[in-house]
């Protein structure tokens, strides 16, 4: 029987967040600077935690936006709405433009139907 291999050194780092590398987009405007400066620590937070967990998060919450009772569903689906806007944003230079219409789509799509379960 084969050994099961863990995980290698380059994969191990791989997964962490360098905390040496710069997190802010040169020349960036203001705004996004101030976003990219607040978010680098939630990033290399996340970055610590099991990889599963915070698509495990992300998955609940749809979960509960679509089962739940209307203002339950509607604030789990404000905050993927959130959260999708928010990696967006962090990810929007590096991103086609295909890539973003389609981003910006699902997230209005999802922030809308949170708005229907509101008014349901």
């Amino acid at each position: 029987m084969a050994k099961r291999k863990g995980p290698t050194p380059a994969r191990q780092r791989a997964r962490r967040v360098d905390p040496t590398a710069p997190f802010l987009t040169p020349d960036a405007s203001p705004l996004r600077a101030a976003v990219e400066r607040r978010s680098a620590t939630v990033i290399v937070f996340l970055s610590h935690l099991p990889r599963a967990l915070p698509g495990l998060v992300v998955v609940l919450l749809v979960a509960a936006g679509l089962l739940a009772p209307p203002v339950v569903s509607g604030v789990a689906l404000l905050v993927v709405g959130a959260l999708l806007a928010w990696l967006v944003f962090l990810s929007w230079g590096r991103v086609p433009a295909v890539g973003r219409a389609v981003r910006c789509v699902v997230i209005a799509l999802v922030l809308g139907y949170a708005l229907t379960r509101f008014a349901a």
